[in-house]
């Protein structure tokens, strides 16, 4: 998906991505949960979860290579809850991570052409505090 109204009122590519995450809340941590989406300004958790609307949180994406660990860590909020899981609203995140995610959101899209000039055109996304 590319930037404008779709069926679902999405206005960031959205790209399946097959990792898990650690969310840590003010009292609990869940580990290992599946990642089902990922855009630039949120994700979809897949899980079972004691949360809120309007929780904040703290979502952390390992991503490993063949030498090192990298964690990015991102501030965000518990903007839906479904059965299936809940959908986070990212708040706050280092530059660095920013970039990360646009490099994953990049590789993982069949349209790089169209995400790379979403990119530009919302650097960064206006609610988006990056440091």
């Amino acid at each position: 998906m590319v930037k404008g109204q779709c069926r679902n009122q999405r206005s960031f590519a959205r790209v399946f991505f097959n990792r898990t995450a650690r969310l840590v809340l003010a009292d609990r941590v869940y580990e290992g949960n599946k990642i089902r989406d990922l855009s630039l300004i949120g994700l979809f958790l897949e899980g079972s979860f004691e949360v809120t609307r309007g929780q904040m949180c703290t979502v952390e994406i390992e991503e490993s290579g063949p030498s090192s660990t990298l964690t990015l860590t991102i501030a965000a909020t518990v903007v839906r809850i479904e059965a299936d899981g809940l959908a986070l609203k990212f708040a706050n995140m280092k530059q660095d991570v920013y970039m990360f995610l646009q490099t994953m959101i990049l590789y993982a899209t069949q349209d790089p052409l169209a995400v790379a000039e979403e990119f530009l055109e919302d650097y960064p996304p206006r609610h988006l505090h990056t440091q």
